[in-house]
């Protein structure tokens, strides 16, 4: 009678904290957290980085409300937003990445930002994981 319960005991723990654990949302390939760089020590020298691949963490500041192609990360820099952008439909990022801490792998390239304004800088990824 004891070791029915016991049981009982063990796989309702168990099976709480499975459901309590939260996975991230993950798109494309796997993200290598371990060489992930702040976007802010990105942005310190952005050009040095243009067409290379990185790895980068920030946090999700906006995202696309239309298709999802787009996410912009918070940056305290006079060479932001920083941008993660996709080709429509490649990857939908969701809304409800506002706020939570992501991270990306791809290649930095310009973001032309029209007559009077500087070009920013995005990255096109190939690996993006937003985590819950």
């Amino acid at each position: 009678m004891f070791k029915p319960f016991l049981a009982l005991a063990f796989a309702t723990t168990l099976s709480a904290s499975l459901f309590s654990a939260q996975a991230a949302t993950v798109f494309g390939e796997v993200v290598d957290k371990a060489a992930a760089m702040p976007v802010e020590q990105l942005l310190t020298a952005p050009q040095t980085h243009l067409q290379q691949v990185v790895t980068i963490s920030g946090t999700v500041d906006s995202v696309c409300s239309k298709q999802g192609c787009w996410m912009k990360f918070t940056v305290d820099s006079e060479n932001g937003p920083f941008r993660i952008k996709v080709r429509d439909g490649d990857m939908v990022f969701p809304l409800s990445a506002k706020g939570k801490t992501a991270y990306a792998t791809g290649v930095v390239t310009l973001w032309p930002q029209g007559e009077d304004k500087a070009d920013g800088y995005q990255l096109v990824p190939t690996a993006v994981e937003i985590a819950d």
